[in-house]
């Protein structure tokens, strides 16, 4: 795949080659001022006068092409070329390489980089390099490109994702540190930054550091949207290392204070994380003074690539009372991935005033660690039912009085209202389903269950009762869906 920059965001298939695009967009500077003037009056009667199509919907039709698509119906007429370099075109601006075109010295798009650079307002970086053979051209590339955008261009938004490709090739050598230089000079060069992204960057924690103390200090009254899943780098640490960290975290930490306006924070659980939030005990006087307290999302997520629990403090019952007394629209969308989960995670991670909305529950094991009816009552004992809204739980272990767990637990969740369980096994579904006839939750309005990983029919006991309660389910008005997977 060549090299893709687009007035929007495309997929793979759309992607095309910039040196193709370059030689046309030099074809059209050379040829549209000899060739237009003396055929738009020709062509605008052939054509029903298109060429004097008003400039609005003109930029509505452009911002539908890819670039290569683009610079063709530039060459059309006059009027048209004229819309090609209108702000709306380069409003948005992908800047990837992989393949052949890094094998090339120069970037062959940085000619469109510093011809429309003023004009792009949402700018997407991506790494696609697998070689570790041109990952310093890459860099290279990487670099000069952000320069141009520091010294002429002012952001909404920006996504750095899956650097991670060259990070490790080159942790020990100059690039590294170049690249994060970069970073933190653009970012400090821009002031009305609304959404930035960085996933699956994974840099190391004291250049996470640096570069989200310099984000606080450009954007602090203009950022709403902060993404830093992947973002902190703790694999390549020993143990002894990680808890040395954990107990000397650098004192200039970020915390929810410096960005006043945020709205919405994905992140992993980390020590990031935890310094953002646990802090504001100190800062709690200082933050009632101000009248905006917006905060209404963070989006967490925890999964087995992640630090073990020993090396965190952990978010006391405490810490979320005071978040929601700071910020009231707060809610908590939980992802937690575990291949060993233990009574141990579920306790540490979930605790009470924890305003969990949505929780993914995903226990990837086929050894009994942790039973449901364990998790189940941990939830129900932190009243995270008060708050619930999604449910989505992955078990692929049997799951032992699945009826008796859930009729009083989905009772209890009085804003439920979907509900996903993906499971290996159908016993007591069909006592569940029955029982919903009668009494079912009143918030609950879509429900998915898909049970797998079955060798035929006979090990799927009550599966007649469960079709025929699914169809009385659906005409009572619920949008339902029981899926059996069958594997020979």
């Amino acid at each position: 795949m060549g090299a893709v920059f687009t007035s929007e965001i495309v997929s793979d298939a759309n992607a095309i080659d910039p040196i193709g695009v370059q030689y046309t967009e030099e074809k059209r500077d050379s040829e549209t001022a000899q060739s237009t003037a003396s055929n738009d009056t020709e062509e605008c009667e052939k054509q029903g006068k298109w060429s004097e199509l008003p400039s609005l919907p003109l930029e509505n039709i452009y911002s539908f092409l890819r670039r290569e698509d683009q610079v063709n119906m530039s060459l059309v007429c006059r009027s048209w070329s004229e819309g090609y370099s209108s702000p709306s075109v380069w409003k948005t601006f992908r800047f990837a390489f992989s393949g052949s075109q890094l094998s090339m010295d120069t970037c062959p798009v940085k000619k469109f980089v510093r011809k429309y650079s003023s004009m792009f307002r949402h700018v997407e970086i991506e790494s696609t390099c697998e070689q570790d053979c041109l990952m310093n051209n890459w860099c290279r590339h990487f670099v000069e490109f952000l320069q141009i955008l520091t010294s002429n261009t002012q952001l909404i938004s920006v996504k750095f994702r899956y650097f991670s490709y060259y990070h490790y090739p080159i942790r020990d050598t100059l690039f590294y540190n170049d690249i994060c230089r970069e970073i933190v000079d653009f970012l400090a060069s821009q002031r009305h930054l609304k959404r930035v992204e960085f996933e699956h960057c994974f840099f190391n924690f004291q250049k996470c550091v640096e570069i989200l103390r310099k984000l606080t200090e450009s954007s602090r009254e203009s950022l709403t949207h902060l993404n830093i899943r992947g973002f902190d780098d703790h694999n390549p640490m020993s143990q002894e290392q990680n808890s040395n960290l954990a107990q000397n975290l650098p004192a200039n930490l970020p915390t929810l204070a410096d960005l006043p306006n945020l709205t919405i924070l994905e992140t992993d659980y980390s020590l990031i994380f935890e310094n953002m939030v646990a802090p504001q005990s100190n800062n709690i006087q200082t933050i009632k003074r101000r009248q905006t307290r917006v905060l209404s999302r963070i989006i967490l997520n925890y999964s087995h690539t992640c630090m073990e629990i020993d090396h965190f403090r952990g978010l006391t019952s405490t810490d979320w009372r005071l978040l929601q007394n700071l910020y009231p629209r707060l809610q908590v969308e939980f992802n937690f991935m575990r291949s060993s989960s233990s009574r141990r995670d579920v306790e540490f991670f979930i605790v009470p005033n924890m305003p969990i909305s949505r929780l993914e529950f995903i226990h990837e094991t086929m050894f009994p660690v942790l039973e449901i009816a364990v998790l189940i009552d941990h939830l129900l004992a932190c009243k995270t039912t008060e708050h619930l809204v999604t449910l989505r739980l992955f078990w692929q272990e049997p799951i032992q009085n699945l009826s008796s767990t859930f009729i009083p637990f989905l009772q209890a969740c009085k804003k439920l209202k979907c509900f996903e369980l993906f499971m290996c096994d159908t016993t007591g579904i069909d006592v569940l389903l029955e029982s919903w006839l009668e009494n079912r939750p009143e918030s609950l309005e879509k429900v998915i269950i898909d049970i797998v990983n079955l060798h035929n029919e006979n090990d799927a006991p009550g599966w007649i009762n469960v079709n025929e309660y699914v169809s009385l389910l659906k005409l009572a008005g619920l949008n339902i869906s029981v899926n059996l997977y069958i594997y020979s």
